[in-house]
């Protein structure tokens, strides 16, 4: 009997170190290991640098992807209105660079000139993969803001 469970658990292994070769996000020809996207999010219209429009301050921003029902990473702007959204690398599985989006869903309280409803959105554009030991890190940037209603 203890024969066929250590015969099992070595073959569930084997399953398991082969498939785990083909999951996962690949980019450039490399496995990701975590992804980091950078922003900046103004007190404006539409959230992006108008005129000298201040910063914007404790906002929370999503990442969302087109056909999963709850986000898969966030972040709290800084002072400076910056934002890093990082996702590890177990919900990268989950990441397209072609459906995600960063979301702020509005209101916004310390913002009045938002629109009262919908979410503020922009794309994210691929700036570099950082090829490090512990894995590889793709950088991401967002494109400018637009109003959407949700």
């Amino acid at each position: 009997m203890k024969t066929s469970q250590s015969t099992f658990l070595i073959t569930i292994l084997l399953i398991a170190s082969f498939s785990s070769s083909t999951h996962g996000l690949i980019l450039n020809g490399l496995r990701i290991g975590s992804i980091r996207i950078n922003g900046v999010l103004f007190c404006s219209l539409d959230g992006n640098l108008i005129g000298n429009s201040p910063p914007l301050s404790g906002a929370i921003v999503q990442l969302s992807c087109a056909g999963q029902n709850t986000d898969i990473g966030q972040a709290l702007t800084n002072p400076a209105g910056v934002f890093v959204v990082v996702v590890k690398i177990l919900d990268t599985f989950f990441f397209d660079p072609a459906t995600c989006f960063i979301r702020v869903n509005l209101p916004v309280a310390t913002c009045s000139v938002f629109p009262p409803d919908g979410a503020l959105t922009a794309s994210l554009n691929l700036v570099s993969i950082i090829q490090t030991a512990l894995g590889n890190i793709a950088n991401f940037t967002t494109g400018n803001f637009v109003h959407s209603i949700l």
